[in-house]
């Protein structure tokens, strides 16, 4: 990583102030993991198998951080872990650091997105507090979980997006706020297209109303592209157009504009994939999916060059094996991918692993 690329990188990132160049922050001693009932547990080596987790990585502190999901031992289960792992990208050790036997609300979380400045994660909560009547109805909370303390905290204030599932959301570092896209409607399942922000000072969310918007998808990704201050759309699927998609947006926050990027080659449609941007090459990186739920998985590999508008098909050996539901985060040592599985249920995929851009090549972690 060149000295000017580190610098661009940093800045973009919040993590130099505009009148002094501080070191990243050292990576404070993990708090101690507790069950439910606040009594210490033993940290585990490494998460266990599972689909449907959420990650956030932490620039100031190379630490990324993992929350629940579905595991291996509950075929049909549903946000059956209540558990959150933290993954120092200094040491490649994984360490537990909250674990509850008690159902939880702050792990029914849809999407998240951590800001650095802070230590904070949001999570976008939904299908809590349900009251399966006639009519029923459930709920959506947000939570914040502070990396530093190791707790969470219910900061639901009214002002949350309607009930759904299958949505995305980043956290945009120029603008401090987290950005959520799309996903579906929690009662009819018809898949939305609205945009909202999270604001970290207030608290609070806003429905933002950009002129055009990308049609409507569930479970895409999406990542932030700090040195291009955008967040970039790819893929995903309209339940009720039975359709998958593979068409890529960007979003810039302030001018609040979504624009669809044209593309001569790019990944086939897909849904259940992850994307991160990679640091060392300055591009999006995307990994696996499926093509149409749930079968066929895919395992390849794709690099998006937003300045160019082009998308490259990568062929890294080693690699991952083929898999979907899994999560990928850029990070300061190369793109961390974590678990997912070639089946949707049960998951059982478990291993961790780091893709260099620069030798072009996946190395799996801690096995």
């Amino acid at each position: 990583m060149t000295t000017a690329k580190w610098f661009a990188a940093a800045f973009a990132l919040g993590l130099l102030s505009p009148l002094l160049v501080p070191p990243v922050r050292a990576q404070q001693a993990p708090t101690a993991a507790i069950d439910g009932l606040g009594r210490p547990v033993p940290p585990g080596p490494h998460p266990s198998a599972r689909g449907y987790g959420m990650t956030a990585y932490d620039w100031a502190t190379g630490t990324a951080y993992l929350f629940g999901g579905i595991d291996n031992r509950v075929p049909s289960g549903d946000y059956t872990l209540f558990d959150v792992w933290s993954y120092s990208t200094a040491t490649g050790r994984w360490t537990r650091r909250l674990k509850s036997d008690r159902f939880y609300n702050a792990f029914q979380r849809d999407a998240i997105a951590l800001d650095s400045s802070s230590g904070q994660v949001v999570l976008y909560s939904t299908f809590v507090n349900c009251v399966w009547d006639d009519p029923w109805y459930c709920g959506v909370e947000t939570w914040i979980y502070d990396t530093r303390r190791n707790t969470f905290e219910n900061v639901t204030s009214g002002t949350e997006p309607p009930l759904r599932w299958g949505s995305r959301m980043v956290y945009d570092a120029r603008s401090r706020r987290a950005v959520l896209f799309g996903g579906s409607d929690g009662y009819t399942a018809e898949t939305l297209n609205d945009t909202w922000t999270f604001d970290f000072e207030t608290r609070s969310w806003t429905r933002m109303t950009p002129a055009v918007s990308p049609p409507p998808h569930h479970f895409a990704a999406m990542a932030y592209h700090p040195l291009a201050d955008r967040v970039v759309l790819f893929g995903g699927s309209d339940i009720w157009q039975d359709l998958v998609m593979n068409d890529t947006w960007t979003y810039d926050y302030e001018a609040d504009a979504w624009t669809e990027i044209h593309t001569s080659v790019s990944p086939s449609p897909r849904l259940y994939h992850a994307m991160t941007w990679d640091l060392a090459s300055n591009r999006m990186v995307l990994f696996g999916g499926v093509s149409y739920p749930y079968e066929p998985v895919l395992g390849d590999t794709w690099a998006l060059d937003l300045e160019r508008s082009t998308w490259t098909p990568l062929t890294p050996t080693p690699a991952p094996s083929p898999r979907a539901w899994h999560v990928m985060e850029g990070t300061w040592t190369g793109v961390l991918l974590f678990g997912g599985s070639p089946q949707h249920d049960p998951f059982t995929d478990g291993d961790t692993w780091i893709y260099d851009s620069r030798r072009n090549r996946w190395k799996e972690i801690g096995r």
